[in-house]
């Protein structure tokens, strides 16, 4: 209210002294240093109390909300990065599904063609495995073949010396029932029974030793079957050694390969991904500066507007307190001139002292 005191205090002193000439007769008051009649109004107080003082306050609130808002531009509008993201999210799912179901098609050709290649040496190897066991079997039934027929010439050559062994006496008993003669019954039954002693001593000697001579054929051919099991079984060790060195260097190849293939997919999948967060955020630039100019825009015709407004409220609060001064002067000078004063104050000075009436202009200002 610096404005307003001023103005006051300069219209007071024009309406006390323009009154002066034309005032009537009036009280006496209160002598003055230099013999000058001094009055003293607290013109704040009396403003105040004005009936469109509120008014008058409702203006300053409002043009000083309109200062603030011009202090305080409006927040920025949100950058497009939430948006961004949310596209890059649902992007990168989908290239990573894309992604997965590549490596996944990957690893099942990977493994079909390490199943194939087992299936092909395990078969080599069985094969070969097959083939020695044939030969052995061809060398095992040779082996006991000619082992056979070594007994059998060796049982041949003792059944030839037991015949030889047994062939005078078996001849004397002949002869002697033949040529000879027997007595007697009695004794004719004595020489057969003894002939048939001999010839089956005979055979029994004969058949022991066959079967003597086949246990040694069963312990050969038990001796080369179990050396032919063992050989077979070193085979079939080596052969299963074999297939997992030639099926382990396979893997390696096969899984190095798999490898450089998955690391061109993720690059390529990479080179996608970047690709599309280019695009996205030469989009989003261009749509953020769209929203700057726009915002920038805004804001100034925002400045526009509230400058204007504030202009037109400072206007209207001019024109409210030249009507309010114009009727504080009235009525300060009319009580000043009734009562004669030379000076009116509108504060106390220290060197100069005077008669304060403000409670009586308040007095005329609620009428």
């Amino acid at each position: 209210m610096s404005r307003t005191t001023a103005a006051l205090v300069l219209l007071a002193a024009l309406a006390v002294s323009g009154c002066r000439s034309g005032r009537t007769a009036a009280p006496s008051p209160t002598p003055t240093a230099a013999g000058l009649r001094i009055g003293v109004v607290d013109v704040d107080a009396v403003a105040r109390a004005h009936p469109r003082w509120p008014e008058l306050e409702a203006l300053n609130k409002k043009a000083q909300e309109v200062q603030a808002a011009l202090a305080a531009p409006p927040v920025v509008p949100p950058i497009l990065q939430a948006r961004i993201n949310a596209q890059m999210t649902a992007q990168a799912r989908k290239l990573e599904g894309e992604f997965q179901g590549e490596m996944q098609a990957l690893r099942a050709r990977t493994q079909q063609q390490l199943d194939r290649y087992a299936a092909q040496v395990r078969a080599e190897q069985q094969a070969r495995v097959l083939q020695i066991r044939a030969e052995m079997d061809r060398e095992l039934a040779q082996a006991v073949e000619a082992r056979a027929r070594a007994l059998r010439a060796d049982l041949r050559v003792y059944e030839a010396q037991v015949i030889e062994e047994y062939r005078f006496p078996i001849a004397n008993l002949r002869l002697k029932a033949d040529v000879v003669g027997v007595a007697s019954e009695e004794e004719l039954r004595s020489l057969t029974t003894e002939l048939e002693r001999l010839f089956r001593e005979r055979d029994a000697k004969v058949r022991a030793r066959a079967e003597v001579l086949d246990v040694a054929l069963q312990d050969f051919r038990k001796a080369k079957e179990a050396e032919a099991n063992a050989r077979l079984a070193r085979v079939q060790q080596e052969a299963e050694a074999d297939i997992k060195r030639l099926l382990s260097a396979r893997e390696r190849e096969v899984r190095a390969e798999a490898d450089r293939v998955a690391r061109t997919r993720e690059r390529e999948f990479r080179r996608r991904l970047n690709a599309f967060r280019r695009q996205l955020l030469g989009i989003g630039e261009g749509q953020l500066a769209s929203a700057q100019r726009k915002y920038v825009e805004g804001l100034r015709q925002r400045e526009r507007q509230l400058q204007a407004e504030l202009q037109a409220l400072q206007e209207q609060r001019a024109r409210l307190e030249d009507s309010v001064l114009a009727d504080v002067k009235i009525e300060v000078a009319a009580i000043a001139a009734a009562r004669g004063y030379d000076v009116v104050l509108t504060r106390y000075l220290s060197n100069l002292t005077g008669e304060d009436f403000t409670a009586e202009v308040l007095a005329r200002m609620k009428r």
